[in-house]
């Protein structure tokens, strides 16, 4: 019996690409040394950036005419929002900091509105003493005007009982 093997169609495409992979890589190499590849691939890159930027722009066109943004849109409301976030923390922040001085405050505007009502109770008992002072004054007053009064008299009367007792 004789051993036949199978037809290997991986078998015979290694063996073709070992033969012929050599010779197509000495073309290649050669080829791309040349000035000519190096131009004509300059020539395609360029056609290559002016479709690109066709299609790019034909599809912002499109997207504007459809009224759906584009991605260049989409990135400016990306960093719009995040800027607005970042303002929203610090507002929250700002507020926190803010509201715990409210708090301290708070205290504080307790303790200068005792100080007020104690101020004005002061301010009532400091009128009541000068009044008071006001009135022992008009009383001095009235009682040395009395006794002015009374010393001219008895002056005026010495006379006049010196007179009688002379008499």
């Amino acid at each position: 019996m004789s051993q036949q093997i199978p037809f290997d169609p991986f078998s015979m495409w290694k063996e073709l690409y070992d033969k012929t992979e050599t010779h197509w890589s000495q073309v290649f190499d050669e080829t791309m040394r040349k000035e000519d590849y190096s131009e004509w691939m300059g020539q395609f890159l360029n056609m290559y950036l002016q479709y690109q930027n066709m299609v790019k722009q034909s599809a912002e066109k499109y997207l504007e005419q459809a009224n759906i943004p584009s991605r260049a849109d989409i990135s400016n409301l990306a960093s719009l929002i995040v800027n607005l976030e970042a303002k929203v923390d610090g507002l929250e922040e700002l507020m926190e900091g803010d509201l715990s001085h409210q708090i301290s405050n708070l205290d504080t505007t307790s303790e200068i509105n005792r100080l007020k009502t104690d101020m004005k109770a002061i301010d009532k008992k400091m009128d009541q003493v000068l009044k008071l002072l006001k009135q022992q004054e008009e009383n001095l007053l009235s009682l040395k005007e009395e006794a002015i009064t009374r010393e001219a008299k008895s002056v005026q009367e010495k006379p006049t009982q010196e007179k009688q007792t002379n008499q």
